[in-house]
Parts: C-alpha cells; structure tokens; sequence
C-alpha cells in the first residue's frame, strides 16, 4: 500500500549547468508544492557551468536541506550531451543506492530546474497521492501541448525514436519541417486535465515522482551499442517497464504551459524557423557554414 505525502520521505535530485537565473525560483517552487511531505531533501547534481550557478546552490544550501555535489568540466571527456546528462544521473543513483542520508527515503522526485517545472503546485503534487492507479512512478503533464516527445514511449501515440523517424523520413525524400511535423509537432497533444492517466512505457516533461526502490532495480544509459545519442530517460524506464512496473502520465500533474519546445507548434514559430532555414540554405550556397563561423566569432 502507498504512503500518503503527509506520511512520506522525499528526496528530489536534479541536473544543474548554467542555470543561475532560474534555479532558485525553480527550486523554491517545486519545495513549496511539496512542502505537505514529511519530510524533504534536495540533492542537485550539476556540471559544466560557466556562469555562478554554483555560487547560487551554495546560497541555496544553507537555506534549505539541499545537497549538491559538482562534477565539474564532463565535457572535455564526454563529448556528447546525453552521455554527459547519463553520467549525472547516474551520480544521484549512487547516492541514493550508498548514501545512508537517503536510506528512510520513500519517494525520489526527479525534476528539471530550468524553468520547466515554473507552474507546479501542491495541488497537481496531491493529486498524485490521489490517483487510483497503483503507480511506481508518473510524469507531469502540461496545460498546453505535451512536449517531452524525446522521452515518450507509448505502443499508440509514440512507439519509436523521434528523432530516429524524423532523420529516416529525411533519409527518404521528406523536406525538414514536414518530418519534424511528422515525427515530432504531431505527437504534441493537448491532453486535458479531465482525462484518466495514461500508461506509458517512458515519458518525462520535466518531473517524475519514483518509489525509491525503483533506483535498486535500472541505470541511465545516454547512448547505443553504437554510438548514437538516445534520450536517457527511456533507458532508465525501459528497464523498469521490463520488469513490470507501472509508469503513468499524470494529467492532472501540471508543472507548466508554454515553453521553449512546445512553443514550436504556433503558426508565429513556424513561420520563423522556415524564414531561419530557407535563409542559411541560401546564404551557405555562396558562403561556407565554416567562413559563417568565423564571421560570427569575428563579430562577437
């Protein structure tokens, strides 16, 4: 039987890097849609920031029960981006699996802290605890277009690699935009608040709420057998979905509305992506992306 979040332990963990701007207000909102738990702990885990985000966390450790820990420069190793965010993620696992803090934990929320979690309040957070579905773990919904495509899979709405089916369709004769409209900007549905959650195999959209005991049970893994970049997320719920556990979008779990990916789908920012796109196609048939470049880092 679950816990209730009055009779519940939580631990939210999350990736930082150049953030300062928006990780305090991000971390306070989120704590405060929380704060009907027993008990809340933070632990961040950031990397490769150019700016004073970790100065920020440091202010923000000694005002809350907030932990982070810096893996410094991950990029001069790991050149690609979600081996860098596996590599992260992987680091709050550990803790989670050794740290003796965290061993009373009943719940892990993981939450993005860019912005993505700007409009979460205890009441979406409740009604988690409300649901009738035995759940191992549900995701956040938005009160527009559902944008986390990337981590989404689901046997009907979005069985495949976005990504993958976006540059197949490209490999096959498909201008740009009508694949990413295909692949992508078609599966960002509006899903309302009224409706049932919905089973899925992976998803994401900024926060996820886990039983702690599904951090015993997967890893995060940020790239294939061959190389090739994939959503860590899916790794890490594929894995759990394998061994029959119970995954949910949580309609009702909004976190935000607009943003910067879901903000693609309006007439306004396609007309600018397409005037961007026609406009570098047609410039680099007379200059070189590398004389652009250098145009541009001369300028700067």
């Amino acid at each position: 039987m679950r816990k209730t979040l009055e009779e519940s332990n939580i631990l939210i963990v999350g990736l930082a890097r150049d953030c300062e701007g928006v990780i305090s207000s991000e971390v306070q909102n989120i704590n405060a849609a929380f704060s009907s738990a027993k008990s809340v702990q933070w632990l961040i885990i950031e990397s490769d920031s150019s700016d004073c985000t970790t100065g920020v966390l440091n202010t923000m450790a000694e005002k809350l029960s907030l932990r982070y820990l810096s893996l410094g420069r991950l990029r001069d190793r790991l050149k690609k981006r979600t081996q860098r965010l596996s590599e992260c993620r992987n680091k709050y696992i550990e803790e989670i699996r050794s740290n003796d803090d965290y061993a009373v934990m009943d719940f892990v929320v993981v939450a993005d802290l860019d912005g993505a979690n700007c409009n979460l309040t205890s009441e979406s957070v409740t009604s988690c605890w409300q649901m009738e579905e035995d759940w191992d773990a549900c995701f956040a919904n938005q009160s527009e277009a559902y944008y986390d495509i990337y981590a989404l899979r689901h046997k009907t709405w979005s069985p495949n690699d976005c990504w993958s089916a976006y540059k197949f369709l490209v490999q096959h004769g498909i201008n740009h935009f009508d694949a990413l409209n295909a692949s992508i900007y078609s599966r960002m549905i509006k899903i309302n608040e009224s409706q049932k959650p919905i089973k899925v195999r992976s998803a994401f959209g900024g926060m996820g709420i886990y039983k702690k005991c599904l951090f015993e049970e997967s890893n995060y893994f940020g790239l294939t057998a061959d190389g090739c970049e994939v959503c860590e997320h899916v790794s890490f719920h594929e894995a759990l979905h394998e061994k029959g556990r119970a995954l949910y979008i949580n309609p009702k779990l909004i976190n935000c509305g607009w943003n910067e990916h879901n903000r693609k789908l309006t007439n306004a920012a396609k007309a600018k992506a397409r005037l961007r796109y026609y406009t570098l196609k047609f410039v680099t048939k007379i200059i070189s992306k590398e004389k652009l470049k250098n145009l541009f880092k001369s300028e700067a």
